[in-house]
């Protein structure tokens, strides 16, 4: 009985022990993830990331190198989605293509769409971006011309890639007899070219960046091309199509923003169309019109030289599209409406800046250019509003931007004309008008005069862009400057007019004074003080010295007279 007992008990401890284990086990399983889980951060996965050097989109292909690039920006997006820690497997193009079929690598970046791809390959469904094709050729080479038929006999350089397809159908289509030149990768199909062991190069249309000497001939295809997957990892397509769909949600301009950041000087931007060379046959020089008084776009110093954004923009943009004969000259405006009718008469070529919108513009008789600068409007008032629509605008005569811009988002707004901006924020303040508006690139400095303290301002949502104007029917100069606001980029004009913001007003002592009058007055209060306590003091220092001088003389008078008088 006894040995049952204890055969009982024994078993139970044994139980418990077997119990306690497994519980253990569990937890020191479990503890480890709930603490993860706690500290908020997710499970990083580390991808494999096939890395080949190719300018502007992806460089930096070697261990220690500075990575940049339009593929290795978007890698980092994706990153930011999805937590991948990525290691760099670095080759050439068709190396790494073989490894991503082997499955040695997980991602490679601009492979094209093809069906006989669709079944080893594991491709999203959103491309990373669009490609152009097209043939370059040497720009000292005239045995070639714009016509399909001056390709036969000539050696056309191709990376071994979908492109290869692509062009050969071109070919074909075209009856050209072309020699096919592949290559394993960017560098030896660029070098090949620079060292005219090719004549023709074929490649996507930014993918020769800023090549000198060379000219594009045509185009010959285009097409999407996509950061791919290994095929099998269906985990990482899984994460790519969300962390693509939440970019599409989230910044539905990406991949238009990191395209002209990174491809504003591909060889295409230095082939000039039709227009663009007619107008540059018949023209040497370059006249600018420009708007007084309207930094960091543009204004005149004391000594009559033209300073702001126009004065730095267009020297740059001549000189990056190798223009160095073209001469130009400037001439600074008072009114919007003067500038604008210049160009209207052939007085000028171009202007700087004009904006309000095309309607406006095309009732000018002007075309815009691409945006130069964009930049939210300020609605600057005094006191609360009901409704914003109804306003009374105050608005400066001799600048028709500012009108064009109230006109469009504030339709039934009542205006009121005043002769600058300065009196448009006065009428403002003294409650003569109940608002006006401001360009975002000025707004910060000019109301820091503490003048306009008790002005307020907010963002408007419509965003008002600043361009050059050209008389319309003068496409050639319009496509001139187009392209060379593309070949100088967004993050350049942001630079440029930060500079010239800070133009825009100066500090000065009034100001000071006005911004601290309680001490200024409290200072003036206490000189006041002191110099009254020092005149006081003066004072009874002056009556006590004549009451003296009278004692001593009277004292001096009673010693004499009296020896006298005994």
């Amino acid at each position: 009985m006894k040995r049952n007992s204890f055969g009982i008990h024994l078993t139970g401890l044994l139980g418990k022990a077997v119990l306690c284990l497994i519980v253990s086990l569990l937890a020191a399983a479990f503890f480890p993830y709930c603490e993860t889980v706690s500290a908020g951060t997710k499970a990083v996965s580390t991808v494999r990331v096939g890395y080949y050097e190719n300018e502007v989109f992806q460089e930096g292909a070697a261990p220690d190198a500075v990575k940049t690039g339009y593929a290795y920006e978007y890698y980092s997006k994706m990153s930011e989605y999805t937590g991948w820690d990525y290691e760099y497997v670095y080759g050439g193009f068709s190396e790494l293509y073989d490894m991503l079929l082997a499955g040695d690598i997980d991602l490679l970046a601009g492979l094209a769409w093809r069906e006989d791809r669709a079944e080893i390959i594991g491709y999203p469904t959103a491309p990373m971006g669009n490609e152009i094709y097209t043939l370059v050729k040497h720009e000292d080479d005239p045995s070639v011309t714009v016509q399909a038929s001056s390709l036969s006999g000539k050696k056309i350089g191709v990376l071994k890639s979908a492109i290869v397809e692509i062009l050969e159908e071109y070919l074909r289509a075209n009856s050209v007899d072309a020699e096919t030149v592949t290559y394993d990768d960017y560098k030896s199909l660029f070098n090949a070219f620079d060292k005219k062991e090719i004549d023709i190069l074929a490649a996507e249309g930014d993918g020769a960046y800023g090549r000198e000497h060379s000219e594009v001939i045509c185009t010959f295809g285009t097409s999407d091309y996509f950061l791919c997957v290994n095929i099998r990892r269906p985990d990482l397509l899984e994460e790519l199509e969300k962390a693509q769909s939440m970019l599409a949600m989230e910044e539905p301009n990406y991949i238009g923003i990191l395209r002209d950041r990174y491809y504003s000087s591909s060889v295409s931007s230095h082939t000039f169309s039709d227009a663009e060379r007619e107008w540059l046959e018949t023209n040497k020089s370059l006249r600018v019109g420009y708007l007084n008084n309207y930094l960091p776009y543009s204004s005149t110093e004391s000594d009559g030289s033209v300073t702001g954004m126009v004065n730095e923009i267009i020297p740059r943009m001549i000189r990056e599209m190798s223009l160095s004969d073209i001469e130009i000259s400037y001439t600074g405006y008072d009114r919007y409406d003067d500038m604008i009718a210049d160009i209207r008469d052939d007085r000028i070529d171009a202007c700087f800046p004009v904006g309000g919108g095309l309607y406006y513009s095309e009732e000018s008789g002007i075309y815009q250019s691409s945006p130069v600068t964009s930049s939210t409007t300020e609605l600057v008032y005094r006191d609360e509003y009901d409704n914003v629509n109804d306003l009374r605008f105050a608005i400066n005569e001799n600048n028709r931007m500012q009108e064009y811009y109230v006109r469009s988002y504030f339709p039934d707004a009542q205006i009121q004309y005043f002769p600058d901006i300065d009196s448009c924020l006065t009428a403002v303040l003294k409650g003569e008008t109940q608002a006006t508006t401001l360009n975002g690139l000025r707004a910060d400095e000019i109301l820091k005069n503490s003048r306009y303290k008790s002005l307020h301002s907010s963002h408007l949502t419509k965003s008002d862009d600043r361009c050059f104007g050209v008389k319309i029917g003068n496409e050639g100069l319009l496509k001139l400057l187009n392209r060379g606001i593309k070949v100088l980029g967004t993050d350049y004009f942001a630079e440029i007019s930060n500079h010239y913001s800070d133009k825009l007003y100066t500090y000065t002592f009034a100001d000071m004074v006005r911004d601290n009058l309680w001490l200024f007055l409290t200072l003036a209060l206490f000189i006041a003080l002191l110099a009254i306590f020092f005149i006081v003091r003066d004072l009874r220092r002056a009556k006590l010295a004549d009451r003296m001088k009278t004692d001593f003389v009277s004292n001096m008078s009673h010693e004499i007279r009296t020896p006298i008088t005994a």
